[in-house]
């Protein structure tokens, strides 16, 4: 009989983040309504360290998009200590929800 091992739910593990090359795709949270209708896909916002160490999205008027709750979450708060910088773009808009990828800036 199928799932009977009694073995129950693991969980997935945490993936490995490289400061690098790794990149997120995640779902904004509490996102700003207001700011987010004056985005479109495509568009690229800076990924910041906010207060209480958040990770937040703000777009060239210094407005705050929303703020990223993802596993990586304090990887890439490390990585921005450390000097990298992120950006993320605006993969697709189904207000209220707004899906990012989330990626290390091009020097």
């Amino acid at each position: 009989m199928s799932g009977s091992s009694g073995s129950g739910y693991v969980p997935p593990t945490k993936t490995k983040f490289d400061c690098e090359t790794s990149i997120i795709r995640t779902v904004i949270s509490s996102i700003d309504i207001t700011v987010l209708t004056k985005h479109r896909q495509g568009d690229i916002l800076d990924v910041i360290i906010g207060e209480n160490e958040t990770l937040l999205l703000e777009d060239g008027n210094g407005e705050i998009l929303g703020a990223i709750l993802h596993l990586n979450t304090s990887d890439i708060i490390a990585c921005i200590k450390q000097g990298s910088s992120y950006e993320a773009e605006i993969l697709q808009i189904n207000t209220p929800a707004c899906k990012v990828e989330i990626r290390r800036k091009k020097l």
